[in-house]
């Protein structure tokens, strides 16, 4: 039954690759259940029609290396997908010339303006976070390919370019100037114009264009938390990086370098794990917006964020290599590395001790209760400071508040004095 399945599969795909098309098709993984397309005109990156006939479904291991084989097949490589876009790019450019122009006359081949050269030099000394990629092939990883693969994201973390830091820097400096096109805009680059918008970077990519359903932002901390610990920890207040399952530590580790970059990849940001929990459930999102979004804000922000780190490198020079090729610049700076491969950490989701307990207003209201009435007690065994020190009774709390926030509450300490059996924490 299998091997009929994957012959008409075959079969099918050869049929499609014999017909003519405009530009090229694409999956980003067999697993996901419904068909999605994308919108965008230049490139398409369409899933391949799924099965009409119902799947077996098979716990033996040739099956499972068979489906494996499938999702490595439906991978078209990133070469193929760049030329294919840049003749479709050149096409169009050649019967609109007026698309690689600016409006206004650039004040160089690098800069749109002087405010544009101001602005890099602003972003010369800044550093970059690095985006990281997905090995395809490590059957150590192949529970997170799936969670991104079924998310629309595989192509986001498979393809992996060097990056020319003056190139990157350069059009970061020039999106101050950028004219309006479009969902997006068009930069400056090199002596001509490259688009940048939220629909070409989901095209670049092949996330699908789904409704975008935005409530994934409010998600239920507590409950996030839950999911991504392995049901350990049952509230956002007692989350910690080493509570997150193995799984979800990678997954953590690229929303903070090619998603939601940041360099602090131990501090649990409630976005960044709403976004992971989000991944799971395959809620609609529109990936290309989000990023779009964060590069402009840093653009805006290049004189008063000096000490911040320039984000998403990688994914700029992708945004212009699939229009364009740009030349290497060896009288400035030398390439980047690749991006590094991310790595499954071996002590993730091994911490103990987690006694987290699930939300309850009226335990809240008590342990509140309990807290107060300690800083009452604690305030009046100390009324000598107001004699010693001249303190008035409002600055009295706020320090004995001071010191019990930076310790055990107040009836804890009293609690252990008295050898009491209640040891309940705040």
């Amino acid at each position: 039954m299998q091997s009929v399945r994957r012959s008409s599969r075959l079969t099918r795909n050869n049929n499609a690759a014999n017909r003519s098309t405009p530009a090229p098709e694409t999956a980003g993984s067999s697993s996901r259940k419904n068909p999605r397309k994308s919108s965008q005109r230049r490139i398409r990156c369409t899933p391949p029609p799924e099965d009409s006939e119902p799947e077996v479904e098979s716990l033996s291991e040739e099956n499972s290396s068979e489906d494996e084989e499938d999702m490595q097949e439906e991978i078209l490589p990133k070469e193929t997908r760049y030329e294919n876009s840049r003749s479709a790019f050149q096409t169009l450019n050649q019967e609109k010339p007026d698309l690689l122009r600016p409006s206004k006359r650039p004040l160089s081949a690098r800069f749109m303006t002087q405010g544009a050269r101001e602005r890099y030099v602003n972003l010369k000394p800044r550093q970059f976070i690095h985006q990281q990629r997905l090995s395809l092939t490590d059957k150590d990883l192949q529970d997170v390919k799936k969670v991104v693969a079924d998310a629309g994201l595989l192509y986001t973390v498979c393809d992996s370019d060097s990056f020319q830091p003056s190139v990157v820097r350069e059009f970061i400096a020039n999106l101050g100037d950028a004219e309006p096109r479009g969902d997006g805009v068009a930069v400056y680059v090199r002596g001509s114009l490259v688009e940048f918008s939220p629909s070409l970077i989901n095209t670049m990519y092949c996330i699908p264009q789904l409704e975008e359903d935005s409530s994934w932002v409010n998600e239920n901390l507590d409950k996030v938390c839950t999911l991504l610990s392995g049901n350990r920890i049952k509230r956002g207040e007692d989350m910690s990086s080493k509570y997150l399952t193995v799984t979800n530590q990678v997954l953590y580790k690229l929303v903070c370098s090619n998603w939601i970059p940041t360099m602090s990849y131990t501090a649990m940001n409630a976005e960044r794990l709403r976004f992971v929990y989000m991944l799971y459930h395959r809620r609609g999102f529109n990936f290309g917006k989000i990023v779009y979004n964060q590069i402009l804000k840093m653009a805006e922000n290049t004189e008063t964020e000096k000490k911040r780190r320039i984000i998403l490198p990688t994914l700029i020079q992708q945004v212009i290599l699939i229009q364009r090729n740009i030349p290497p610049d060896t009288s400035d700076e030398a390439e980047s590395d690749f991006p590094k491969l991310v790595v499954k950490d071996k002590k993730a989701g091994l911490a103990s001790g987690a006694e987290s307990k699930e939300p309850n207003l009226e335990e809240d209201i008590d342990q509140a209760i309990t807290f107060l009435k300690g800083i009452r007690r604690r305030l009046r065994s100390k009324m000598f400071l107001r004699g010693e020190y001249g303190l008035s009774p409002y600055l009295m709390v706020f320090v004995l508040m001071c010191i019990s926030a930076g310790g055990e509450y107040p009836h804890q300490r009293e609690n252990e004095d008295t050898k009491s059996e209640d040891t309940e924490s705040g």
